[in-house]
């Protein structure tokens, strides 16, 4: 651990004037260094309308990239609030909701209709499937 600290330490030593002369200051390094860790990925199943198994919530940390893979027994609409993103679910498809987690808080996963065509309508539930909160650093 302690060789891979001293690594860092001489490749930010190096790199950081190559850097500022493209005139590209420490926020691009950070922005660098941020963007290459790797998302945190959920999977989640809908079946009879209820998330298999039952999992309430979904954490993760400020500053996090998310993907969360939804797949269900029947077409339907999720929206996840806060983020305000969509996601129109293929039966049987696994359909992908991606984010970076920049807004702290807990916020409510829903399924605003069920079904396709004309057997589709507002079928909201009284709860949301799941909650994602997202924790600050």
């Amino acid at each position: 651990m302690l060789c891979i600290l001293r690594m860092a330490t001489i490749a930010s030593v190096l790199l950081t004037p190559v850097f500022v002369s493209l005139g590209l200051g420490p926020s691009f390094l950070s922005l660098a260094i941020a963007q290459s860790s790797e998302s945190r990925q959920f999977a989640v199943t809908i079946k009879q309308r209820k998330v298999i198994p039952p999992t309430n919530v979904i954490s993760v940390t400020k500053g996090d990239a998310v993907e969360i893979v939804l797949t269900g027994d029947e077409a339907a609409e999720l929206h996840l609030h806060g983020y305000d993103l969509l996601l129109s679910l293929t039966p049987n498809v696994p359909g992908k909701i991606q984010f970076t987690a920049n807004i702290a808080g807990r916020f409510p996963l829903e399924a605003h209709r069920y079904g396709t065509g004309a057997q589709s309508g507002r079928s909201r539930s009284d709860r949301p499937l799941l909650y994602v909160e997202v924790h600050p650093r």
